[in-house]
């Protein structure tokens, strides 16, 4: 059986069928619908005809025998050598059948799930949604060249991701913490307007005290003033964030070490702002920089794109697209937020803020402009394999510890 190819290679081949899948009549391309228990196909001659009718494979090692069967009966009745296999990333129900397809020879790529949607509709001219018309419209989509790399990362590389989906999740129920106490716990206590009464912020665990600021006044000891509904609830939480915090410095912990056998985290973490934890993300969440040809492209992968609707004389205002992967984005502003705090960064944004004079969210806007800022420097640092340069960056140095 033929082994997996590298991510070099893949790139490499990626780029040329993307280059001809839209008037190449040379090869076999292969919808695949993907889902937990089984799997729909269908075949088709690129832009000629689909090759007998569409059928459904179990998610199972010999389901992916019949399928490869299928499509070398396919190939003999066309006489096409090539095979690519397009399919929509669903969770990672994909992973098993796109590495066998991969280590079979065949060219695996991605559909968009978004792109998909949207043509979907044009395939008959209805609003229904089957699993036999989601296989025609990844092969639809393959003829059109509407693609995505697929990347089969290894080594520390292979081993780092899941830790950061790890502490994506993590992230995320820690936030949903925040909104549970801000939403509803704090309101119940006393006026959002003004700041807990000492007394009743004694009450609270120590996780939530650190949320609210002192009040005025003497400092109060805890004497079971809260109800016990309330009490027991902010106690709940109380033991909720601090498992969650936990959970979060031994991830972070366990991704450093990760990082640092990558040759670009030592690059990265030169780069003012960007500490170990964010570096291991960026590592993580970009994979390797060799797999864009363009920095417009590693922009959108963090989507920080700028967008703009415009029709006739209107013209919307322009805004970051918020699209791609959202964890490589909040570490890009975790490291605008660390560099606005050396001299030359904080200079840099003041200057991003002093154009939006009069809008109220302009604090915020220009630490995104400059977390796309950030993005600029370390696609610079990492494709030219240099350390961070201040001279080259307006003076922008890394703060001592």
């Amino acid at each position: 059986m033929p082994t997996m190819q590298d991510n070099v290679q893949r790139v490499k081949r990626f780029r040329e069928v993307k280059a001809t899948l839209r008037t190449a009549h040379h090869r076999l391309l292969v919808g695949i619908d993907v889902a937990q228990a089984e799997h729909v196909v269908q075949v088709r001659h690129a832009h000629t005809r689909i090759v007998g009718p569409t059928f459904t494979i179990p998610n199972t090692s010999r389901g992916f025998t019949q399928l490869w069967a299928r499509i070398q009966q396919a190939q003999r009745a066309t006489g096409c050598r090539e095979v690519v296999c397009g399919l929509e990333p669903t969770g990672t129900y994909h992973q098993a059948v796109a590495t066998f397809l991969d280590a079979q020879g065949a060219t695996v790529v991605l559909i968009s799930s978004s792109v998909a949607y949207w043509n979907r509709r044009t395939q008959d001219g209805t609003w229904d949604k089957h699993d036999r018309k989601d296989a025609a419209n990844c092969a639809d989509l393959l003829e059109q060249g509407k693609i995505l790399f697929y990347s089969q990362p290894d080594g520390p590389l292979a081993e780092l991701r899941p830790l950061v989906k790890c502490l994506r999740r993590a992230r995320a129920e820690l936030a949903s913490c925040k909104a549970r106490w801000r939403t509803t716990l704090r309101p119940a206590l006393g006026p959002m307007g003004e700041p807990l009464p000492n007394r009743l912020r004694a009450e609270l665990p120590a996780v939530l005290q650190a949320w609210e600021a002192v009040a005025p006044g003497r400092s109060a000891q805890p004497k079971g003033r809260l109800p016990l509904g309330l009490a027991t609830a902010c106690a709940d939480l109380g033991a909720q964030v601090t498992a969650v915090q936990a959970r979060i410095r031994a991830i972070e912990a366990a991704c450093t070490p990760l990082a640092e056998r990558l040759p670009a985290y030592t690059l990265l973490r030169t780069i003012p702002g960007v500490g170990p934890t964010v570096g291991a993300i960026l590592v993580a969440e970009i994979g390797d920089v060799a797999w864009f040809t363009q920095f417009s492209q590693l922009r959108k992968l963090a989507g920080l794109d700028i967008v703009r609707v415009q029709s006739g004389q209107f013209a919307g205002q322009a805004r970051i697209s918020k699209c791609g992967r959202g964890l490589l984005r909040w570490a890009l502003y975790q490291a605008a937020l660390g560099q606005a705090r050396t001299a030359a960064g904080r200079a840099r944004l003041a200057a991003l803020k002093a154009k939006r004079q009069g809008d109220r969210y302009a604090g915020f806007k220009a630490t995104v402009e400059l977390a796309a800022k950030v993005l600029r420097v370390v696609w610079g640092v990492w494709r030219s394999g240099t350390p961070y340069d201040p001279r080259r960056m307006g003076g922008l140095q890394r703060q001592p510890r």
